[in-house]
């Protein structure tokens, strides 16, 4: 428990930074998730320069001076206030009554790849470096990051950090869902739009197992969310709050599986970022995420063990330069020349993985359609049969997408935020479905890899759901 309210105090420094921006509540339920965010960049920048059995305590110092430069520029800047450090006192009693609620509860879900996870971050913690270079190979370094602090809590296995994440998630999706219908509707009829959005995920019974799961699901699902809902807030509100808030996210959630960072890619190729931001600030939010990326990538080739599991050499320099041709898009993306392919960059990148879709079905017939089958089974077919334990969750959402969509016709820039939505949960479907020629095919079963990348994308359909006006409600 001690270490998830330390973690949260950093993020809660870090948004009391930017009180005027973030309302109280908002402030306090992203405190948690950019907490560990900070902890897992701090985490990869030590054990990517100094990887040894005293480079914990390099890293507890570099999050302790991390944590004495947030409270010298809140001090500094005047943002701890009273009613801030209030504030953060009753975040604090709300995460310690959350830790003791889930100590009660005592559930914890493991699979192999749990116990990977968490012995390999043990492994990390001690030191231990060929013990722990297969993880790297397998998922992205935050969640065994935070594995690696287990020895510090004298514990054999840490697992409250995943339900206590999954009631954060919830809680977050909520009020952010219940602030975007409060625009339309009363504060009655938004709380209850808000229940029932968000009760379509949290009682669905693949969120419920994800959520004792010690995997990277859940952590996925919050920061991807955090990430694409301060896109839309950027346009709404632009400043440097929500512009670190999204690059914050945006690092996480690239931290947490091996395909996450091109789907960073395409979510940001489809984003209004290209039509309604400025250079600079188009810039500002992708070349760090680059920069960052390709020192991970380049330190982890050297890193992987002589016998990599999925990440092999040579897809890590695949994804170096892919990271490295969307940041060079980015820096060119200001040139007038350039400007008309600018302008259409969601709808050729749509495109393109449309098309490519198609010639990779053409080229492995029996592997694409039998991924595409398993993807629908997972989704629609009622539990009683093997599937993705999804119950009527789906057949409730389409429902409601088709009667919200057709009920009522609202402004063009309502509609244009809409839209880049659209695209955008059509393009991470369409990766999906690519992503399945590289890899075994998708199977049926909640632990499939294709139904837990879907459980990533539910809360950004509750999101785009929350964005069609509510007329009969």
């Amino acid at each position: 428990m001690l270490s998830q309210l330390l973690v949260f105090v950093i993020g809660f420094l870090f948004g009391n930074l930017h009180k005027h921006t973030f309302d109280p509540v908002f402030r306090t339920l992203i405190a948690l998730p950019i907490g560990w965010a900070l902890f897992g960049i701090c985490a990869t920048a030590v054990y990517s320069v100094y990887f040894t059995a005293v480079s914990q305590m390099v890293f507890l110092v570099v999050l302790a001076l991390t944590t004495l430069a947030l409270l010298f520029a809140n001090i500094t800047q005047g943002s701890l206030s009273r009613d801030s450090i209030l504030l953060g006192g009753a975040g604090l009693l709300l995460l310690t009554a959350a830790c003791f609620f889930v100590n009660l509860l005592r559930i914890v879900t493991m699979a192999p790849d749990s116990s990977y996870l968490a012995r390999f971050g043990q492994n990390i913690g001690l030191g231990n470096y060929e013990g722990s270079r297969m993880v790297f190979s397998m998922w992205g370094p935050l969640v065994p990051f935070m594995h690696s602090i287990t020895n510090l809590l004298d514990q054999k296995l840490y697992w409250q950090y995943q339900p206590v994440l999954s009631l954060n998630l919830v809680a977050l999706v909520f009020y952010t869902l219940y602030t975007i219908i409060r625009e339309q509707k009363s504060i009655l009829q938004s709380c209850v739009a808000a229940t029932a959005l968000v009760s379509l995920m949290a009682l669905s019974n693949m969120f419920l197992f994800s959520s004792f799961y010690i995997h990277t699901n859940i952590l996925s699902a919050l920061y991807l969310y955090l990430f694409v809902f301060a896109l839309v807030k950027m346009t709404e509100q632009p400043g440097t709050a929500y512009e670190l808030l999204a690059l914050l996210s945006l690092i996480a959630f690239s931290m947490l599986r091996l395909e996450a960072p091109l789907l960073a890619i395409v979510i940001l190729l489809v984003a209004r970022l290209w039509q309604g931001w400025s250079y600079i600030n188009r810039l500002k939010l992708i070349v760090p995420f680059v920069v960052l990326f390709v020192a991970w990538y380049a330190r982890l080739y050297f890193l992987l063990p002589e016998t990599p599991d999925l990440l092999t050499p040579k897809i890590v320099i695949e994804m170096i330069l892919a990271l490295v041709g969307f940041g060079l898009f980015a820096v060119l993306s200001g040139w007038k020349i350039l400007d008309p392919i600018v302008k259409r960059t969601p709808f050729v990148t749509l495109i393109v993985l449309a098309l490519l879709g198609i010639i990779l079905t053409l080229i492995k017939p029996d592997h694409m359609l039998k991924s595409l089958e398993s993807i629908v089974r997972n989704i629609l077919v009622p539990r009683e049969l093997v599937s993705g334990d999804w119950g009527l969750t789906w057949y409730v959402i389409f429902f409601l997408a088709t009667e919200l969509y057709f009920a009522h016709r609202d402004a063009a820039e309502r509609a244009t935020e809409r839209h880049w939505m659209f695209t955008m949960l059509v393009t991470y479907l369409l990766v999906v479905y690519n992503l399945a020629y590289f890899r075994e095919p998708y199977h049926t079963g909640p632990n499939d890899s294709s139904n837990r990348l879907v459980l990533q994308a539910l809360p950004l359909v509750l999101l785009y759901l929350s964005k069609l006006r509510f007329a009969h409600f």
